[in-house]
């Protein structure tokens, strides 16, 4: 095949005339060029054991700890709010607008964040914004956790989440540009996963900790919470940074660098690289006036009809993650148990403990199949399974309620519940952060992850506040608001979220521009999909004089 130098990035442009427009000849080269680099690469046969792979995975693994961050605070809250030192020292219940508010202030603090975030990590780099989120975590923690009045307390938990915002935006940017485009599903799958590792820590943690009668009780796991955001804060500085966020800098030879490092076995002409370099550079050069140099400008998130086809999932998939009724098994696990007929306090801790140990399984195994089984089924199937499994909860728990001996009811409840958070970690935990990412295009990727994080955090704020009044007052039917809902989120995504899987991400940007997104995603993906990608941007470029 006729290669081509990466170390010679001018070559990779399109020659133009004094009129503005491109040279055909050119143009039928690069053509060319496309053709071989995609069947070169289709042909190749990559191996996830090498060296090179493994220190691709020690550089994710620090990013994968910002997903333990937020699942940590998950369970935190929901089992340090059973503890009896936590509410007789702050004179709380289990559920009421109070509780409701202390959960919600960790979402409410993310969303003035998401102003600096998306603008930050477009200016600054993915990595800056990891340790900027790591350090203001640091200071929450440092506020939260010695806390010696309710406004303090609710003061870290604002800072906390403040600092989370910026790493729930950088660390799946950085996970979707770094991964190695033959495992993106399972390596950009497993972030999200890891939340659950965050999770399963804190609710242990919580668990031995009960039995404490002091406010050390309730105080130790949350200083806990300084262990993984001081990791991130310490090792971000020796991770390579993102290679889209580099050539978007014009850091050309940087970027072909760090693809060949982790993407080439070290080979700067290896066709997965060059391919790669070209897919950017042609991707990039459709946004000359590229509105992500202005960190106040995010027009580009609606300008154009794929840009909006995009938004649509950004938008779906940040609401719908908050809202199909796993932010109750975060923060209400031990309520939702309750609820069932289950009162110990430790019997209620034992079972928060084991549910994320389960549901971590099930999301890893989620995220290996991503690939393989498709984003689409995975999020319609388990959406359709966790509405019916709703509606059992919502039963078992009134029959186990009414009648205290019926033993069978209640562990049918609790049964459900456990088996709600395995379907929906297996269907849809990998996906939350992966679909987000895949879906933007690179001069978009951060602001549009903020603006999804923002979204994600209104709608966490919101449920979480009014979960807490409505198992006050209306118990185990509040559980039919998710019957009816999940079902709506299924009909909204079999219309309009595209499949993302076998394409790079930019050869996404021809399922977009299409009219009708979702068609064109289940249409089978051949090689000259990279062809119309290219045309696309050099049509663009014609008409825009470039």
């Amino acid at each position: 095949m006729t290669a081509m130098d990466p170390s010679k990035p001018s070559l990779e442009h399109v020659e133009v005339g004094k009129d503005g427009v491109e040279s055909k000849e050119m143009a039928l080269q690069e053509t060319s060029e496309a053709i071989q680099l995609a069947e070169a690469v289709e042909s190749m046969k990559c191996s996830p054991w090498t060296a090179n792979m493994f220190r691709l995975y020690g550089c994710l693994m620090v990013a994968y700890l910002c997903g333990c961050l937020n699942g940590y605070d998950g369970s935190l809250m929901g089992g340090v709010n059973a503890m009896t030192s936590y509410q007789q020292y702050f004179h709380m219940k289990t559920a009421s607008s109070g509780t409701g508010l202390v959960f919600a202030i960790y979402n409410i603090g993310s969303i003035p964040a998401v102003l600096l975030s998306g603008p930050a990590n477009d200016i600054l780099g993915r990595r800056m914004g990891m340790f900027i989120g790591a350090a203001i975590i640091i200071v929450g923690t440092c506020v939260q956790a010695p806390a010696i009045n309710h406004g303090m307390f609710l003061a870290g938990r604002f800072i906390l989440g403040f600092g989370v915002s910026f790493c729930c935006v950088s660390a799946p940017c950085y996970v979707s540009e770094m991964a190695h485009p033959v495992w993106r599903g399972t390596l950009t799958g497993l972030y999200n996963c890891t939340w659950y590792i965050g999770s399963i820590v804190a609710s242990w943690v919580v668990y031995g900790c009960q039995s404490i009668a002091s406010a050390n009780g309730f105080r130790i796991p949350i200083w806990c919470q300084l262990v993984s955001s001081v990791i991130v804060a310490c090792t971000t500085w020796f991770l390579p940074e993102s290679p889209r966020w580099l050539m978007a800098q014009d850091r050309v030879d940087e970027a072909i660098q760090v693809l060949a490092t982790y993407h080439g076995e070290g080979d700067s002409s290896h066709p997965i690289v060059t391919l790669q370099v070209k897919e950017m550079q042609h991707q990039i050069s459709v946004t000359v006036d590229d509105s992500s140099k202005k960190w106040w400008e995010y027009r580009e998130l609606f300008n154009t009809h794929s840009a909006r086809r995009r938004f649509i999932c950004v938008a779906g998939m940040a609401c719908f993650g908050q809202l199909s009724g796993n932010s109750l098994t975060g923060y209400y696990l031990p309520v939702m148990v309750e609820n069932a007929g289950i009162g110990s306090v430790k019997t209620q801790l034992m079972l928060n403990g084991i549910y994320p140990v389960i549901c971590f399984f099930a999301a890893i195994s989620g995220a290996g199949l991503t690939d393989r089984i498709g984003r689409r089924p995975l999020m319609i199937y388990s959406l359709l399974f966790c509405s019916a499994a709703f509606a059992v909860i919502l039963g078992t728990s009134k029959m186990s309620v009414d009648n205290p001996d019926n033993s069978s009811a209640a562990n049918t409840s609790v049964a459900f519940i456990y088996l709600f958070g395995i379907v929906f970690s297996f269907g849809w935990t990998p996906l939350q952060s992966m679909y987000i990412a895949e879906t933007l295009s690179t001069n978009t990727r951060a602001k549009g992850t903020a603006v999804g994080n923002l979204l994600s955090n209104i709608s966490s704020a919101i449920i979480s506040y009014s979960s807490g009044p409505a198992f006050a007052k209306l118990k185990y039917y509040f559980y039919a608001v998710f019957i009816v809902w999940d079902l709506i989120e299924m009909v909204v995504i079999y219309f309009w979220f595209p499949e993302t899987k076998e394409r790079t991400l930019e050869e996404l940007e021809e399922v977009f521009s299409a009219p009708n997104p979702v068609k064109k995603s289940l249409e089978k993906r051949d090689i000259t999909t990279v062809l119309r990608t290219l045309e696309v941007t050099d049509d663009h470029n014609t008409r825009n004089g470039v």
